[in-house]
């Protein structure tokens, strides 16, 4: 029981194939902590509405044919015979860089996307379809119970047969603790051919957990690679790609007053992403909130536009902080951050999107011992070691940077995010 965590306990004392164990965490997780009001989607709604998912599969079955019609009728892409295949569900336009790169790219038969195309098979995919709906309608104990892990071995002997008659030559995927994706990528171990895992923006954590699946890492810039490799990473594991939207801010002056404050939460996640097991205190979140209002209020400001993660729900927040204080922000991000003035806010990839769209960025990082609220560590550039962005760790050093307008030097802009977007390295891989 070492640790106090019941996925390693079942570990322990189950037959469970390790690997298939360690596809499954993070549903299992969600199981234990996506639970509450405060998440849009948690996993209580999820279990109660079986029949939904009835109709949901339905759907995705059209969806399926859909995409398939325009695949054989060249009315996506057409597929080179010439070309090497990759599957890929990366985030922003990944895909249309590879194409340009000379490859195939098709969507994975368990997130099938209506501009992507498609390697059909139709019992590979009612299989994946199948594991799904289990997923995301079944509780804890049928997801580890000795049927439902017979119907995971028999998807991925389905999957490795799929990937390898269609020759797939690499498989691009956003993340590597989703069921689908980390099965697929122990597939790919298995048939040696290469897989690669493209970050999302910034971590909010560093550590060894990321290096035991994934052949290879892709993230923004050279400074999160820096971050990796100091932390044990290989670095001829890592790859520096840039984004294709963000590039070099372009206003060279950051906007910094009261007139349009933009707030984003301090949000929990809803499963075990570090190296350790960490539980976080909900309560915390609204403290994070109340903290920020008080030196606000302080200082002659009256309302404040609050935007909350998309993963959670803003009438939850609303049952505890002031309505006529925080005002939702419901706009897309852009257009948010392009009227804003002034944004406070957590460790987050807003902040580099903030310094994009011209406004500064308060990182509020209320901590002890570099421990935040939500009991993990600070990363690099929130943690202070980098004296270019001003970190507040307590309410007195939040009202001082405001006070004295400190700035985020955009200089930290360019070491985060490599201009211009390249996956040309891909070519050397595959």
């Amino acid at each position: 029981m070492q640790n106090f965590y019941l996925l390693n306990y079942i570990q322990e004392i189950s037959n469970i194939d390790d690997e298939i164990l360690d596809s499954l965490r993070f549903e299992l997780d969600q199981n234990i902590y996506h639970y509450g009001a405060q998440f849009k989607h948690p996993k209580e709604k999820q279990n109660r509405a079986r029949k939904l998912l009835d109709a949901r599969s339905y759907l995705i079955q059209l969806k399926y044919l859909y995409v398939l019609y325009r695949t054989l009728f060249h009315e996506l892409t057409p597929r080179d015979d010439q070309k090497p295949d990759i599957i890929s569900n990366a985030y922003f336009s990944v895909n249309g860089e590879l194409r340009k790169l000379g490859f195939n790219v098709h969507c994975p038969l368990w997130n099938i996307s209506c501009r992507e195309t498609l390697l059909a098979d139709w019992d590979c995919f009612r299989a994946c379809m199948s594991v799904k709906k289990s997923i995301l309608g079944s509780n804890f104990r049928e997801l580890i119970d000795s049927k439902f892990l017979e119907k995971i071995k028999q998807l991925k002997n389905l999957l490795r047969g799929y990937f390898t008659k269609h020759h797939v030559s690499a498989l691009i995927v956003p993340n590597d603790i989703s069921f689908f994706e980390n099965l697929s990528i122990r597939i790919f171990k298995e048939i040696r051919k290469p897989s690669f895992v493209f970050l999302h923006g910034l971590p909010g954590r560093y550590n060894s957990v990321d290096d035991n699946r994934a052949d290879y890492l892709v993230v923004w810039g050279e400074k999160i690679k820096d971050h990796y490799v100091k932390c044990g990473f290989d670095s001829h594991k890592i790859f520096v790609s840039g984004h294709p939207f963000y590039k070099t801010p372009a206003h060279r002056n950051l906007r910094f007053s009261l007139e349009s404050i933009l707030i984003i939460t301090k949000g929990m996640n809803g499963a075990q992403h570090s190296d350790c097991v960490r539980l976080a205190d909900r309560g915390n979140m609204i403290l994070y909130l109340y903290v920020i209002e008080s030196v606000l209020k302080r200082m002659g400001v009256r309302s404040v536009h609050f935007r909350p993660h998309p993963s959670e729900n803003s009438n939850w927040y609303f049952k505890f902080i002031d309505n006529e204080f925080y005002k939702i922000d419901d706009e897309d991000l852009g257009t948010s951050l392009s009227r804003s003035t002034l944004v406070i806010g957590p460790t987050s990839t807003v902040f580099l999107e903030a310094l994009y769209y011209g406004v500064n960025y308060v990182c509020f990082e209320p901590s002890i011992e570099d421990i935040d609220l939500l009991n993990f560590p600070l990363v690099p550039p929130f943690d202070g070691s980098d004296e270019r962005v001003p970190v507040a760790r307590n309410e007195e050093e939040l009202e001082n940077i405001i006070k004295r307008n400190v700035l985020v030097n955009l200089e930290v802009f360019d070491d985060y995010i490599k201009t211009p977007f390249d996956l040309s390295f891909i070519k050397t891989m595959i």
